[in-house]
């Protein structure tokens, strides 16, 4: 009997435990902060005004891409062969930056430290500067003006994203311009005695 109750017993703690662990995992990143003994109230007072101040911000610029070129296009026609050319030189604008509200904060005991997200074409635009036209028939062009715009806008985001040299432009503009509105956010609140740590996730990607 003694054998059968201990065992009862264990049986009946591990499934408290269990339940426990369930109903408060969800608030375990709360609760270690208010455990652990080593991270200051200093630094977790300034991190919850940092965190609020990231939940109610939009997207943060980082820098812009300025970049002109020459789309051509020709309409061919079977035994005629070419009958008409599109030239169009055009300007390619962008404006890129981070989300601030998928950065993700960390408070430690010496420091706060931030994991940047990828940056984002927060938009972009393309514009003709110079069109010129020439066709032997007057319906011999194929696409317009706007298509070709469009399709050229698509391909300049493209290789701006997949150029590493801009990738790490970027990551270093990132965490200048991060780091420049954090100490904003903060400088009202005195003089701060611990570390900021800005890492970076990714490369570019456009939306």
């Amino acid at each position: 009997m003694k054998k059968t109750g201990k065992w009862a017993f264990s049986v009946f703690t591990k499934a408290i435990v269990i339940i426990l662990v369930i109903i408060l995992l969800p608030y375990a990143k709360d609760l270690y902060r208010l455990i652990i003994p080593n991270v200051t109230g200093e630094i977790l007072t300034q991190s919850k005004i940092i965190e609020q101040k990231l939940e109610s911000s939009q997207r943060l610029e980082v820098t812009t891409v300025k970049e002109e070129g020459v789309i051509e296009s020709k309409t061919n026609v079977i035994i005629f062969g070419t009958v008409g050319t599109t030239t169009i030189k055009y300007r390619y604008t962008a404006s890129i930056g981070i989300d601030l509200k998928n950065v993700i904060m960390t408070p430690e005991a010496d420091r706060i430290v931030f994991i940047l997200p990828e940056a984002d074409v927060l938009n972009d635009g393309i514009e003709a500067i110079e069109i010129n036209r020439h066709n032997l028939f007057s319906k011999a062009i194929e696409k317009s003006i706007e298509t070709l715009l469009s399709e050229q806008r698509e391909k300049c985001r493209e290789e701006f994203i997949s150029d590493k040299e801009h990738s790490a432009k970027i990551r270093d503009d990132a965490i200048l311009a991060f780091n420049e509105t954090v100490c904003k956010w903060l400088d009202s609140y005195g003089e701060r005695h611990y570390e900021i740590e800005i890492l970076y996730s990714g490369q570019i990607t456009a939306d």
